[in-house]
């Protein structure tokens, strides 16, 4: 029996390891979509390795999966760079809620005082606090720590459901979408 129990233990540990380091590999490869996807299929093995469960949900958010990000959020809590984690993540979900709700249900955000990061969503969640622009569908702003990069903010629907995009321009010129 106690046989049984450590072939169990080892292979379950093998086959985590595996796991762990795939995700770390696509990670590397930028290949953030499908680190995200094998860390979603494979959470109950992640949440006893909160860098690797990090590191699942960095490959979420460089998708633009921040949806995805809730789950590992709630397991992040052990270190204090886990937690720090978990804060940023609630952030960004949290600021993506709030664009939700004020660009659909005319919400008034601006009184709000919110902390910011580099993350494009966080960047353009503070100019649109500052400057919601309620009279245009498509809000366009200047990056003020560049004055070549641009963004635009608008709603649209994904798979059916109402989310927001976020286009980024270099000199007028389109360089990245984003639907989160």
């Amino acid at each position: 029996m106690k046989l049984l129990l450590l072939i169990t233990l080892g292979i379950h540990y093998l086959f985590a390891s595996s796991i762990s380091n795939k995700i770390l590999q696509l990670y590397e490869q930028k290949n953030y979509i499908q680190a995200c996807d094998l860390g979603a299929n494979n959470l109950n093995i992640l949440i006893e390795n909160e860098s690797y469960l990090s590191l699942y949900a960095f490959s979420c958010l460089k998708a633009d999966y921040i949806d995805r990000l809730n789950t590992p959020l709630i397991f992040l809590n052990q270190t204090p760079e886990a937690r720090a984690n978990a804060s940023y993540f609630s952030m960004l979900v949290l600021q993506k809620k709030l664009l939700l709700q004020s660009l659909y249900d005319n919400t008034s955000i601006r009184y709000l005082n919110f902390p910011t990061s580099s993350h494009l969503l966080s960047k353009v969640f503070a100019l649109y606090v500052k400057s919601p622009q309620l009279d245009r569908s498509i809000k366009e702003y200047n990056d003020p720590s560049n004055a070549r990069n641009s963004y635009k903010l608008y709603t649209t629907q994904f798979n059916g459901k109402k989310t927001i995009a976020i286009d980024e321009y270099y000199d007028k010129i389109l360089i990245l979408h984003h639907t989160y």
